[in-house]
């Protein structure tokens, strides 16, 4: 039996899998691939496959709990000292993650931003990024 196949479906490349979760941060919820910045000072090519630019980019968020904070409810008078309690402010999702993914080869860099450590390397996927061999076999 042929299945009909959409055109524009066909058409759609299978982007890499970004990480679902960081060990020492928690769940990363990730925004959409966009192209990213072009900066005089950084070369926009990819260093593997050598692809013009401008690379694609993706912010990762994770959910941040601040810690308690003392708040005056009162404040002093000369008979009685202020009065102060602890509270808890809302948590919320912040910008924690940066992935950097050369859109030619699919290869992919995701870094933490609290020290911009990679956490995350995907290879690239196709064959102008492996360099060729002497009997043309990829692996």
């Amino acid at each position: 039996m042929d299945i009909p196949r959409d055109p524009a479906v066909a058409e759609r490349r299978i982007l890499p899998a970004l990480p679902d979760a960081d060990p020492t941060l928690g769940e990363i919820r990730w925004e959409r691939w966009e192209p990213a910045l072009t900066m005089t000072h950084i070369d926009p090519t990819c260093s593997t496959c050598a692809f013009p630019g401008p690379l694609s980019t993706a912010f990762g968020k994770t959910f941040h709990t601040p810690p308690t904070s003392r708040v005056r409810v009162a404040r002093s008078t000369r008979e009685r000292p202020a009065k102060w309690t602890t509270v808890q402010h809302r948590a919320y999702w912040c910008i924690t993650h940066w992935a950097v993914r050369c859109p030619s080869c699919d290869e992919m860099h995701v870094y933490r931003q609290q020290d911009w450590t990679e956490i995350h390397y995907r290879p690239p996927t196709t064959e102008r990024a492996v360099p060729p061999t002497e009997d043309n076999v990829l692996f």
